[in-house]
């Protein structure tokens, strides 16, 4: 083999390698179409090939046991030297293929292979169909090879740029998870020093300093936030984060919300009105709670002074309903569309980076509830939280 040769043939197995098909389980996607081949080219067997350094290896098979041969005893190494369809009326009749075990052991005499390429345009299988007398196609019919050769191809296309794509988003993830988490620890860190210096524990400061010191505590509080809410979303995202399900009181995690935000709300002049029944879920207590504190948080931002927010629990049949009620400006039609997908903002007012919704999204769908939103502009808007009573019955891994 010549070198030009050699590295063409080095190419063509690296692009076979990357499809990542060799040596996977059957799928129906490629099963139908061999299926197909067979009954509309009226043959007994019909096999997509993948054709690798020293062997060729079967993705699907309709009418032939086996999983993968020796390339030297291989027709498809043959077809995929070949632009068109490689014919062989009688394979018993052709010295090179005569001694081969698909003639002499399976019996079959006639082959018909269309070559299938890689998304980069190397040849890596076929499609062929293969029959026990010999024959030829007609016109008509190595036409429809073609064509379901052409299927098989977009099939091996999809699953290549599938992977690249979880690939991709795993490494993001990945990636998302560490810079997050080493970001945390710093900055805990400084944001507790910051706090004994605004205390006055080491002495009183200038009145300059101490505001500056409380700038500084704000800001890291805002970046530990942010911080832990990336990292939440990446552990739903992928799975990680999980859930500690148990016999849990709404009006117990509507009571903890609220007092998580009173003091926010009574800065800003919005009262906090509560209504709530006797309702048991079953459900992570702290995970429920964050999520009702998630939504209480953002109507008090987005509630003008002495506005009240409402927040409510009940339940009808196996369903319970938590709710948030605002008299703020209100959420377009368009973003209310998209406000639980991550880094949606709306508006300056807002604050943050578009994560707490996702966040409390994944959490509700976890539990397998749903979350809504119906808002009116100038009235104000109404989330509203729907969970089965029974919940999750064991741990599970969100989205």
């Amino acid at each position: 083999m010549s070198d030009e040769s050699w590295n063409a043939e080095v190419n063509r197995v690296a692009a076979l390698k990357a499809l990542r098909l060799l040596d996977t389980p059957r799928e129906e996607r490629f099963d139908r179409i061999t299926r197909l081949a067979r009954d509309v080219l009226h043959t007994p067997v019909a096999v997509v090939t993948l054709v690798d350094t020293d062997r060729q290896w079967f993705k699907s098979c309709a009418g032939f046991d086996a999983t993968e041969t020796s390339r030297g005893i291989s027709v498809c190494s043959h077809a995929i030297q070949q632009d068109d369809v490689f014919e062989v009326p009688d394979l018993a009749d052709d010295r090179r293929f005569a001694g081969f075990p698909v003639v002499t052991k399976a019996h079959l005499r006639f082959y018909a292979g269309q070559p299938i390429s890689a998304p980069s345009g190397h040849r890596v299988g076929t499609l062929c169909v293969l029959d026990r007398e010999p024959r030829t196609l007609s016109d008509q019919e190595r036409q429809r090879l073609k064509d379901l050769a052409a299927w098989v191809e977009l099939e091996c296309a999809v699953v290549q740029s599938t992977l690249a794509a979880q690939d991709a988003e795993r490494v993001k993830r990945d990636f998302t998870a560490l810079v997050s988490h080493e970001l945390r620890t710093p900055l805990t860190s400084v944001h507790g020093s910051l706090e004994l210096l605004a205390s006055g524990r080491f002495g009183e400061m200038q009145a300059q300093a101490s505001r500056l010191v409380e700038i500084a505590v704000k800001n890291t509080d805002r970046l530990v936030r942010l911080a832990n809410d990336v990292l939440d979303l990446s552990r739903v995202q992928s799975g990680q984060l999980r859930l500690r399900p148990a016999p849990v009181e709404l009006a117990d995690v509507v009571e903890n919300a609220v007092i998580a935000v009173e003091g926010t709300a009574e800065l800003c002049h919005v009262p906090l009105v509560t209504r709530k029944d006797p309702v048991t879920v079953r459900g992570d207590a702290d995970r429920l709670v964050q999520v009702v504190t998630n939504l209480l948080a953002n109507a008090v931002k987005v509630s003008p002074p002495g506005q009240p927010v409402e927040v409510g629990c009940s339940v009808t049949g196996s369903v319970a309903r938590v709710y948030v009620r605002d008299h703020g400006m209100g959420i377009d039609h368009d973003e209310a569309k998209r406000i639980f997908e991550p880094f949606v903002q709306l508006g300056a007012k807002s604050g943050g980076a578009g994560l707490g919704l996702a966040i409390t999204r994944g959490i509700v769908e976890a539990h397998g509830g749903t979350i809504s939103v119906e808002s009116e502009a100038g009235i104000g808007s109404t989330f509203t939280v729907t969970l089965p009573v029974g919940g999750p019955l064991v741990d599970r891994p969100w989205w």
